[in-house]
This record gives structure tokens, sequence and C-alpha cells, in this order.
């Protein structure tokens, strides 16, 4: 948990285009499974660390 509020925005926005940008490459035509796998892999490593930013209450 992050207690700045200006930090968790911006984590927030860097996360959150990181994830996207890993679902976008995941669901390109032509990869591997191993690649499509590896960039959801990301997509979900981001979305966890975004869980884990804002606090529980």
């Amino acid at each position: 948990m992050i207690y700045s509020e200006p930090l968790r925005w911006l984590l927030l926005v860097a996360l959150s285009a990181a994830g996207l940008t890993f679902v976008g490459l995941g669901l390109r035509s032509g990869l591997r499974p191993v690649d499509r796998l590896t960039h959801a892999a990301h997509s979900v490593m981001a979305a966890a660390m975004l869980v884990m930013i804002w606090p529980a209450s």
C-alpha cells in the first residue's frame, strides 16, 4: 500500500498502460502460444500490482 495520493495516481496510470499494452500484444495474430502466455501473465501481474496500491478500507 502506498500512502502518497499523487504517487498512487501516477502508478495507476503507468501500470494500467503497461497492462493494456500487454493485453494488446497478447491479442496479436501469429504469436507462439508461449508468447501469448507471457503477455497474459504480465497483464495479470500489472493488475495485481494495481490492487496492491490502494488501501483495503
